[in-house]
């Protein structure tokens, strides 16, 4: 008898708990945003486009590569550009956590690129982290992490 008073109180917490935890359509809509933003970003490499760069990062924008460098945003610009050719750039599981008007983004980037005739191709972990100023999500810096290769590989 008890089991049958109980049951109808399980299923109203369950029930409850669902729309407490239902997705928010502006979170999901950020998800999305900043999903796009980080496949182009990925795309405009592959292009040697430094004008989505441009539109995408704030003024004060910073990057730490995968040397252990920071640069300013002009010099990351002029990067995407320069000695490092990518002829492939995927991103793939993509971390979104929003508070608010920021965001940090990781993952895990899997290139193909040549410096000056040199493989630089590989996994990198990334992560960026953006402001929403404006209704617009602005990268504001950026850091990628070369992955180690798994020792039983080489």
């Amino acid at each position: 008898m008890k089991l049958l008073l109980v049951a109808p109180i399980l299923s109203a917490l369950l029930l409850a708990s669902g729309s407490v935890c239902a997705a928010d359509p502006a979170r999901a809509s950020d998800e999305q945003q900043l999903t796009k933003i980080e496949n182009d970003w990925a795309d405009s490499y592959v292009k040697r486009d430094p004008s989505f760069v441009q539109r995408i990062a704030s003024d004060d924008f910073a990057f730490v590569g995968p040397d252990g460098n920071m640069v300013n945003k002009a010099d990351y610009m002029k990067s995407i550009t320069g000695d490092t050719v990518f002829t492939g750039f995927k991103v793939d599981d993509l971390k979104i956590r929003t508070y608010g008007d920021a965001a940090v983004v990781i993952g895990l980037a899997t290139i193909t690129a040549k410096t000056k005739g040199e493989d630089e191709s590989g996994q990198y972990s990334f992560t960026d982290v953006f402001v929403k100023q404006k209704g617009e999500w602005k990268a504001v810096s950026g850091q990628v992490t070369p992955v180690a290769k798994d020792q039983a590989t080489e």
